[in-house]
């Protein structure tokens, strides 16, 4: 089984189709997705990235038609644009999909303290999202688990899922605080994977991938014992538990500026870290067009 592990897209269409693009080129093949939220927020196509994941977990043929003249409307050549339609479309019905805190707020489900220009932009995604699309956002739950594979989706953490706490390093969690194998999770922007082991009394986290090389706060001793990886093995023990976060595909803050996504594949037992370039300086040039907040736009070109 191979799985497709997304988060938060920020209504980044050129960036979405670019994980799609670059899988297509590969030959890649996916058996499910997991979308860890925050599909809206901070980008111009809210709407556009709803209908494609929307399509990804339903497989709604109703919805094929949005998807060919979303894909179209891209700046990119026509044969690319085909590749993608047909990727996406050879994806429906495989994704399992939660709410992010973006997610939330658009429909006012949230209330918490947000950045000035997160507050605008959320304000922003308010006027122009769909009333269907408000449904579909509605309708995601905060958690999803896929026992069958050990498997837990959060977009913050999973002891306290509606409290969207950044995890920035593995103090902030334990062993006793994850409740499955792999727990998948999205929220900081920032790829990073933590094993967390149990002997006895003693609880201990290992770094695979540094949360972010510019985080002051960062731990010395998980500085010390970090090793920077772009995939690691996943050993299926019940003394294992892992917290693994894919980044962000449409606004990274780790100092790339491309599309952040994982593919999990079960028989190798492996993660991997993968990073998809798009037209940033065209998706920076919409959002300032939209008269969005010029650090939204300027995140996209700096990836921090």
């Amino acid at each position: 089984m191979r799985f497709l592990i997304i988060s938060d897209i920020h209504s980044n269409l050129e960036a979405l189709a670019a994980v799609f693009l670059e899988l297509h080129g590969r030959n890649e093949h996916i058996d499910q997705i997991l979308m860890l939220g925050d599909i809206v927020g901070y980008g111009v196509n809210p709407n556009e990235c709803c209908t494609i994941i929307k399509f990804l977990k339903s497989g709604k043929p109703t919805l094929k038609e949005e998807i060919q003249s979303t894909i179209q409307s891209i700046d990119i050549n026509a044969a690319d644009k085909e590749n993608i339609i047909n990727y996406i479309f050879s994806l429906g019905k495989k994704a399992t999909v939660i709410a992010g805190n973006h997610d939330q707020r658009v429909i006012g489900h949230l209330n918490t303290v947000m950045a000035s220009s997160a507050g605008i932009s959320i304000n922003w995604t308010k006027k122009v999202i769909s009333d269907d699309n408000i449904l579909f956002l509605n309708s995601l739950s905060l958690t999803e688990n896929l026992s069958e594979f050990k498997i837990e989706l959060v977009h913050s953490t999973p002891s306290r899922p509606e409290g969207y706490v950044y995890v920035m390093n593995s103090i902030l969690l334990n062993y006793n605080l994850l409740h499955s194998n792999i727990t998948f999770a999205g929220h900081t922007h920032k790829p990073a994977a933590y094993l967390y082991t149990k002997h006895k009394r003693d609880v201990s986290a290992s770094v695979f991938i540094p949360t972010d090389k510019f985080d002051k706060n960062l731990m010395m001793a998980e500085r010390e014992s970090s090793e920077r990886m772009e995939s690691f093995d996943v050993p299926i023990e019940s003394d294992y538990r892992y917290y693994v976060n894919p980044g962000s595909v449409g606004q990274p803050r780790d100092g790339i500026p491309m599309a952040s996504y994982m593919i999990y594949d079960t028989e190798a037992k492996k993660v991997f870290l993968e990073k998809a370039e798009y037209d940033i300086e065209g998706v920076r040039k919409k959002i300032l067009e939209a008269a969005l907040p010029f650090d939204l736009a300027n995140r996209i070109v700096s990836g921090i």
